[in-house]
């Protein structure tokens, strides 16, 4: 379990990424000292070669060279100079002729091939070199040797040679101890750097296992529980703040839920009872025409009142599982709504509401007719509900650019500001006076879904006791 963790992947992210660093800064630093190595010995062979021909040039006098005697030996005291460096004590000189020839060389000069016949010539038409070759040291050791070829000039032209030389093993055993010392501490370092890296980790994800232990406390039945952090305004803090919103809403879901079973066991209850009795009293009862009728009449409105109920059920299922495909066409709107105004009016009628519909134009829109006959159904069938008696509602429908703007205002009980924002979510009821039938809170949250559908969005304006106002806003020509 740990090593499938987010805190065992990033510990060795982190190592992986301290291993690539530590390695690429292993290899320039590796190649840094090899070249600081080598151009140091340059200088001491370049130092010491120049050194003799300063000397040559001072001696120097217009006889060859090879022919003076006493500049052989005095050649032969500079080139066996000795020298309290132990660097410059393993330095070999010689002087050549333009031929190749040694004219003079230290005594203990190694056995090495000092330049080939392309360099010489090179060296021959004034140029330096710089070179490495194998060798053997007295004593028949195998090694290899840096070797500096500097041609010295006069009257412009090359006279004699002289070349430092010397082995870089000691260059080889440094560029080796520092190898070792990489390849032991590369490693090393990166595994002793994953201690302070996984306590670290783990400091930096204990908020999130205690958001952990803290989210496995809560159930349905303690869904007031908060998650607590530190104001860091960090991520962590951002992911709690989310973790909180998401439970508050699960917590008005329940709750929406829990007492929408309630309600909707109470209140189907009446009517059920009411239908079951109305049934049997025309089946045993020896009753008129006009009793028959008036029996019937009353349980098909219960039986309306169950089928609206079940279609919004519908509706919110298919809108919610995006199964739900509109039938668009292009439709007269304000007929649409008034044909609806009509039909519910005389449910207002009942309850001595007043009524009025102002359509000053024909609209027409792309949409569905049959989902937006039922919210202009359930936007009339709210406002009735919640409007006491002798009360009015308004509807007003009209263009508002590119949209069609119908309006549904009541003088009903209306909404206090705290509960605003959750009307149109499913199953939420607002609290109702006693005397107040309402619904199961699918109304609105069916009208938001068919809206949200045609692309359109809908507002709203209350204040408690005062009623509300409905606005909805339709797109003219469907987009979606």
């Amino acid at each position: 379990m740990f090593f499938r963790s987010i805190r065992f992947k990033i510990v060795i992210w982190y190592m992986l990424f301290l291993a690539v660093t530590l390695f690429v800064f292993s290899l320039v630093l590796y190649g840094s000292f090899d070249k600081t190595l080598y151009d140091d010995l340059d200088d001491l062979l370049s130092s010491r070669a120049e050194g003799v021909a300063d000397s040559v040039n001072a001696y120097w006098n217009m006889k060859p060279v090879s022919s003076n005697e006493n500049f052989l030996e005095i050649a032969k005291v500079w080139v066996e100079e000795k020298r309290k460096d132990p660097e410059l004590m393993r330095i070999f000189i010689q002087i050549l002729n333009t031929k190749g020839e040694t004219i003079v060389s230290s005594k203990s000069i190694p056995k090495v091939n000092t330049i080939d016949k392309v360099d010489f010539d090179d060296v021959l038409n004034g140029e330096e070199d710089f070179s490495t070759v194998s060798g053997e040291l007295p004593g028949g050791v195998k090694t290899k040797f840096r070797v500096y070829t500097k041609p010295v000039r006069e009257e412009g032209k090359v006279e004699y040679i002289v070349q430092a030389g010397g082995p870089v093993d000691l260059v080889s055993i440094a560029l080796g101890n520092l190898r070792l010392i990489l390849f032991l501490l590369l490693p090393l370092t990166v595994l002793l750097a994953g201690v302070p890296g996984f306590l670290l980790v783990t400091l930096t994800l204990r908020p999130v296992d205690n958001m952990v232990n803290t989210l496995r406390q809560i159930t349905a039945e303690n869904l007031k529980l908060k998650i607590h952090m530190p104001d860091t305004k960090d991520e962590i803090k951002r992911l709690a703040d989310t973790f909180n919103d998401m439970i508050e809403r699960l917590d008005r879901s329940f709750s929406s839920q829990q007492r929408f079973i309630q309600d909707i066991s109470r209140e189907l209850k009446i009517p059920v009872n009411g239908l079951k009795d109305e049934l049997e009293a025309a089946l045993t009862k020896n009753c008129t025409e006009a009793e028959y009728r008036s029996l019937l009449a009353k349980a098909l409105k219960e039986a309306d009142g169950f089928s609206r109920t079940i279609e919004d059920l519908s509706i919110l299922s298919q809108f919610g599982n995006e199964q739900l495909t509109l039938n668009i066409r292009n439709i007269n709107l304000t007929g649409l709504v008034e044909r609806v105004f009509n039909e519910m009016n005389a449910q207002a009628s009942e309850k001595g509401i007043s009524t009025s519909l102002s359509c000053v134009e024909t609209i027409k829109i792309d949409g569905d007719k049959e989902q937006l006959e039922q919210l202009f159904t359930n936007l009339l069938d709210n406002a009735i509900k919640y409007t006491y008696r002798k009360g009015s509602i308004s509807v007003t429908a009209r263009r508002d650019g590119k949209f069609a703007m119908i309006t549904v205002t009541d003088t009903g009980i209306g909404v206090p500001e705290d509960e605003l924002p959750y009307i149109f979510d499913r199953f939420y009821q607002v609290a109702k006076p006693r005397g107040v039938k309402g619904g199961f809170g699918l109304g609105l949250s069916t009208v938001k879904a068919i809206v949200e559908a045609h692309k359109g969005k809908i507002t709203v304006e209350s204040e408690k006791g005062k009623g509300s106002l409905f606005t909805v806003y339709l797109p003219l020509k469907y987009s979606g």
